[in-house]
């Protein structure tokens, strides 16, 4: 045993060194351990305690007190076991204020960083690394490590001291030990002689970027500066990163809340200082000293050795490596990218399930052989023994780095395969492959499979066994497949793969697929194709874009390609073509593998791109490279000097003319609506129909003249032209050339100089000499070739010719156009086009014209209507050179001029898409319907006019002479009678539609001759008349040879007569009062009629306001009144016939003008008020008792006839007629 005077040496020494410690604040360093290797006092305090020098150690959060006892082998505090009376000694305690304040900013999650900030030993960290103590308060710092590699943390750590509390020199001695067992039960090896009081706060802020660290850093310095000094004003970015921050609290301070945002920390921050100073009890241990028991007795027990600093620095680097392989794994559960493959998930979750376990294992061996260390029962070789183990285990660094590695790779593959489909913006399904397969109207499935997400199976499978059975040893070695395959096969698929699924995700019945199967005969990814859900093909080859065409030969109208086929499934090739100014491409498929394809039918002397895809059974593929070839020009065109042969020469000379051989039939030979056809109809090439429309003298028939030798290939150099139309030389140009409607079909001949076969359809000229029944008869025959089943379908142009010269429109000229556009709905607009005739190279008048008109043609940019001019003075001139002067061919510039409008004329028709002319037919039905009803409304409204007569007449009568007529049943008098009148219609090549119950005629003139097609008139809806009083079926409606006229006139009655005639109709005996009302009923009959009319006659109007281009000019009274003035001033033949049928016109548009005045919202208000007003004048009843009374009530009788007059005047205006109006 020691003396007590070195004893008591010792303590003094001790005290003294006690007493002077102070806390200082520094800036800790990544390497600031090493630093302090090499210190005699970090070896004095860190390693042995032999020398009899005293321990340093951090509280960590234990309950430290003075006098308590301590084993530094388990590094554990010994309860309830002390030297000396508890009592007495806090009564020689000395304490002392020991307040200092530091804080560091730790930018290192390093355990290094961490155990160096608390100030631990190398034996005290040995022990945490083992899990021999549990920490607590502020300490639990050390527990918390980051989850995930791209995880910035910055730690603000606050720890202040307030109080030293230590023994005095008399507790030391031997004399004062009270319990002196202690030492011979050997349970501690240490007693605290020094406890260090106050606190310590770690704030841990937390960011999902690692990029964004050093603003972090900046944004914590700001705000938390350990100089007191802060800038309390945030910006809008430190806002952005302090929203975005995870907050963690450690802290010996205990608070009632939760912390979890930045605002949170920075007000715990600034309480911090008061907290403490307010309440001392608060502070608890943060550093202790310890003195060795042997140095009081030699029987206490001691720490025998301590393991060395290489030790446990290899310990610690084990297990930050398990740490950062678990991180790893979190980072792979959390991609997005792992959402659609659960597999990855589940191996990661598996792999990280495994680390924990196997960390859990090393660290109970580790805490086992340390334990004996320290008692001396075990060598520092059985330690490294361990930590050997673990480089042979299957969880070695290097295999379990491998493996992670190749997981994340797969993922960046699988991210920016995911990213290319984003970008494309197509779908694809991806891990549902039973919503495809039960999907019957999906016959086919592509499916991109990935095929070694599985790979690590097995190794897991090693490492699981491992742990089941640790002192197994383990051969397995980690062999996966080539990386370099594996990503080989991985690019190619996917890229493929997206490139095919790019181009034909249109397909209804092909849909594309992403999933992950094993399959380790494909490694990296393959191409399964599921056919009506069943698996046909593991490794499908889809095609790849082939490679450039190579041009054979090429004529005229042709280019013989070669392909170089392809080692894949396919079935043949689609090529593409088109001119090199058009935009669509056409396709043409070939039928087999052929090394060699030719595409026919091309336009001579014309540039064309082409390229080509491999088609397989489930799509095609990317496009190759495009080419450019161009046809050879036509050198002798024989198609059109055959041709000839079948043609009639209808002049001989230097310039023959030829009129084309066309195969004709009639559409209705009534109307005369003609079809002619030329060539035969073998070609697949599309086809175009354009009609032309034009005033009577505009070029019309010598323009399509112009076109069709075009067309044919004609050239100046010929010695002949074609007609497509011969001019009757008979008429004059007063009237038109043309005498009806007629469809020219033009199918399509190799010679032809357009890619496709074409319809024209001519029409009369409006406007000549015969008026507008003439026109009336041209919009008919208009109507019948749209709606006939062998007649137009569709229009691709609506070719509107015009002169150049017409620079200002009259009244005539107006008319014809607007007339022309009356016949199109509003759906024909993009589809009209001007042709100027008679043009030069100004700019034609007519335009102007045309724009100052609003007639509403499609524009160009500059706001003109879209035109094509066109002088066809030069296309039956001969090339002569007696037709030059001085030298200048003025014949053969116009043709070329013309050769060129006809080139840029037939590109734009190319172009243009047909239109259905659902509108176009509905407002011509439309119209002749509107036309049948106003056609009726008037006569009717004649009879009800006559039947209000008789009435007034048949009252007067009474009211003058009731007397007489009481007396003398044969007092006679004169009436207004409505009689119906039968005219033949023989011999005027007419048809009619008559109804057969009501004798009544419904429409006049009908353009339907068979009874059995009466449903299709145009009075018909639904099956049944609209016209006729009793509203028949069709089918009692037929032709006859008459028609019925409604006729009044003056005829004799008595009264006894009239009621006479109705007791024997009714089979009873009638009052004078009974007569009246049967009058009224007639009437009232026949006013529900008109009304119904009116109403149908309105709903056609306004059907026809919202469908039509162009409203009709021939509905407007005061536009027919302009075309009468006009025809009176100007005198021509047949002037007066022409006045005469617009007369007629003008009463009919009249009626229609009244009715459209009708649908305007301030002539509705007008008309509903004069209605109410009407509603007061009582009924027939009481006008016909106030009739029979005295002198009294003929005068009111008086009043109220001329106010029933006043509403009568006004009945055409208010278009509503009832009772009450007469």
């Amino acid at each position: 045993m020691m003396d007590e005077q070195n004893l008591n040496t010792i303590l003094e020494t001790v005290l003294t060194e006690l007493q002077t410690v102070k806390l200082q604040v520094r800036k800790p360093s990544p390497n600031w351990p090493r630093q302090r290797l090499g210190s005699p006092q970090e070896e004095w305090k860190g390693l042995s305690s032999q020398d009899g020098s005293p321990l340093e150690m951090a509280a960590l959060g234990r309950p430290f007190q003075v006098g308590m006892l301590y084993d530094c082998r388990t590094d554990s505090l010994i309860p309830d076991v002390t030297l000396w009376d508890l009592e007495n000694l806090k009564k020689e305690l000395k304490i002392k204020p020991q307040k200092n304040t530091q804080v560091d900013i730790i930018t290192l999650d390093s355990l290094d960083e961490k155990t160096s900030i608390l100030n631990m030993s190398t034996s005290l960290k040995a022990s945490f690394l083992c899990g021999l103590i549990e920490v607590d308060g502020a300490a639990k710092y050390l527990n918390d490590t980051k989850s995930s590699k791209r995880q910035s943390r910055v730690t603000l750590h606050y720890r202040t001291t307030t109080r030293m509390e230590q023994l005095s020199m008399s507790h030391l001695g031997r004399q004062n030990i009270i319990y002196p067992e202690v030492f011979e039960q050997k349970s501690a090896t240490h007693v605290v002689t020094g406890v260090l009081y106050g606190a310590q706060t770690f704030f841990v802020f937390d960011q999902w970027d690692s990029k964004e660290k050093g603003k972090l850093e900046a944004l914590i310095k700001n705000f938390f500066s350990i100089d007191g000094k802060r800038d309390l004003k945030m910006t809008d970015a430190d806002k952005e990163i302090a929203d975005h921050l995870n907050f963690t609290f450690y802290s010996d301070f205990l608070f009632d809340h939760n912390l979890t945002s930045f605002q949170d920390a920075m007000q715990i921050y600034n309480k911090l200082p008061k907290h403490i100073d307010e309440d001392e009890k608060l502070a608890v241990p943060v550093q202790v000293w310890l003195h060795p028991l042997k140095h009081l007795d030699s029987q206490a027990a001691q720490l025998v050795q301590e393991i060395s600093l290489a030790l446990v620095s290899k310990s610690q680097e084990i297990l930050e490596e398990l740490d950062e392989h678990i991180m790893r794994c979190n980072d792979i559960m959390k991609d997005s990218v792992v959402n659609n493959f659960p597999i990855i998930r589940k191996n990661a979750n598996e792999c990280k399930s495994m680390l924990n376990q196997y960390k859990y294992t090393f660290q109970k061996e580790l805490a086992s052989i340390l334990l004996n260390f320290r008692g001396g029962n075990a060598s520092e070789e059985e330690l490294g023994n361990i930590l050997k183990k673990k480089e042979k285990s299957p969880f070695k660094k290097c295999v379990i780095t491998t493996l992670l590695d190749k997981r994340q790779k797969e993922i960046t593959m699988l991210r920016s395969f995911f990213n290319q489909i984003k970008e494309m913006k197509f779908d694809i399904v991806i891990n549902d492959l039973d919503t495809l397969i039960y999907n019957t109207s999906i016959k086919n499935i592509v499916c991109l499979t990935f095929t070694s997400f599985h790979v690590c199976q097995s190794y897991m499978s090693e490492m699981e066994r491992y742990l089941q059975a640790p002192s197994r040893k383990s051969s397995y070695h980690l062999s996966e497949p080539s990386e370099e395959l594996i990503i080989q096969n991985f690019r190619q698929h996917s890229q493929s793969f997206i490139e095919f699924a790019e181009i034909n995700q249109s397909s209804k019945t092909t849909r594309f697929f992403v999933h992950s199967i094993p399959d380790v005969e494909y490694l990296g990814a393959t191409i399964y194709l599921y056919k009506r859900g069943r698996l046909i093909n593991h490794n499908f080859q889809l095609p790849s874009k082939p490679e450039t065409l190579e041009v054979d030969s090429q004529t005229e109208d042709s280019v013989t390609l070669k392909l170089r086929p392809q080692k894949s499934d396919l079935e043949g090739y689609r090529v593409e073509y088109k001119r090199l100014e058009d935009e669509e491409w056409k396709t043409v498929n070939t039928t087999d593998k052929s090394v060699k394809f030719t595409i026919r039918k091309l336009c001579p002397a014309s540039t064309y791109q082409l390229r080509h895809r491999a088609v397989c059974q489930v799509g095609v593929s990317q496009a190759s490279d495009t080419i450019e070839v161009r046809t050879l020009p036509v050198k002798n065109p024989l198609g059109i000097h055959a041709i000839k042969g079948n043609c009639k020469e209808i002049k001989d000379g230097k310039l023959s003319l030829y009129l084309l051989h066309f195969k004709s039939q009639f559409i209705n030979t009534v109307k005369k609506i003609e079809t002619c056809s030329f060539g035969n109809r073998t070609s697949i090439k599309p086809s175009k129909t354009i009609i032309f429309l034009g005033a009577t003298g505009s070029g019309k028939s010598t323009l399509i003249n112009g076109m069709v030798n075009y067309i044919l290939g004609v050239q100046w150099e010929d010695d002949f032209r074609f007609k497509f139309i011969h001019e009757e030389t008979s008429r004059s140009q007063a009237e038109s050339q043309t005498s009806f409607v007629t469809a020219y079909e033009m199918n399509y001949q190799d010679y032809f100089k357009v890619p496709y076969s074409f319809t024209i359809v001519d029409t009369p000229g409006f406007g000549d000499t015969r008026g507008i029944d003439w026109d009336k008869q041209i919009t008919e025959q208009i109507q019948e070739c749209f709606s006939s089943p062998q007649g137009v379908q569709h229009i691709n142009a609506v070719c509107f010719v015009v002169q150049a010269s017409q620079a200002r429109l009259t009244h005539t000229q107006k008319y014809i156009f607007d007339s022309i556009l009356s016949i199109f709905g509003k759906d024909i607009i993009n589809n009209i086009l001007v042709l100027i005739t008679f043009a030069d190279a100004q700019r034609p008048p007519v335009l102007d014209a045309i724009t100052e008109s609003n007639i509403p043609f499609p524009k160009d940019e500059e706001g003109s209507p879209l035109f094509f001019k066109f002088n066809n003075s030069a296309l039956f001139a001969n090339d002569d050179e007696t037709n030059s002067n001085d030298g200048l061919m003025f014949d053969k510039m116009f043709w070329d001029m013309g050769a060129k409008s006809m080139e840029g004329f037939f590109k734009a028709l190319e172009k243009m898409d047909a239109n259905s002319l659902a509108l176009t037919k509905e407002l011509l039905k439309e119209r002749k319907r509107l036309e049948t009803v106003v056609e009726q409304l008037h006569p009717q409204i004649s009879t009800v006019l006559s039947k209000r007569e008789e009435i007034r007449q048949t009252r007067d009568i009474l009211n003058k002479h009731i007397t007489d007529i009481d007396r003398n049943k044969d007092y006679e008098h004169e009436v207004d009678v409505t009689e119906i009148k039968i005219e033949s219609i023989a011999g005027t090549s007419e048809f009619i539609t008559n109804c057969q119950k009501c004798n009544f005629t419904c429409h006049y003139p009908c353009s339907l001759s068979n009874d059995e097609d009466k449903i299709r008139c145009s009075v018909m809806k639904d099956g049944v008349c609209t016209i006729c009083p009793g509203k028949c079926e069709w089918n009692i409606h037929s032709n006859q040879q008459h028609r019925f006229i409604y006729e009044t006139k003056k005829v004799k009655k008595t009264y006894d007569e009239l009621k006479k005639k109705h007791e024997e109709a009714q089979g009873e005996f009638i009052t004078t009062e009974q007569r009246f009302e049967q009058l009224w009923h007639e009437q009232e009959t026949l006013i529900n009629f008109i009304n119904k009319c009116i109403k149908e006659s309105q709903d056609c109007i306004k059907r026809i306001n919202e469908i039509a281009l162009r409203p009709n000019p021939l509905s407007s009274p005061e536009y027919i009144e302009l075309l009468i003035q006009t025809e009176k001033r100007e005198s021509k033949p047949g002037w007066m016939e022409r006045v005469k049928s617009l007369e007629e016109v003008k009463e009919k548009a009249e009626i229609i003008a009244h009715l459209s005045d009708k649908l305007s919202p301030s002539n509705q208000k007008k008309c509903d008020d004069q209605d109410e007003r009407k509603k007061d004048s009582g009924n027939n009843s009481d006008w016909f008792s106030t009739t029979c009374q005295g002198v009294e009530g003929k005068a009111n009788v008086e009043k109220k006839s001329q106010k029933r007059k006043s509403s009568e005047t006004t009945c055409p205006q208010n278009i509503k007629v009832t009772k009450q109006s007469f």
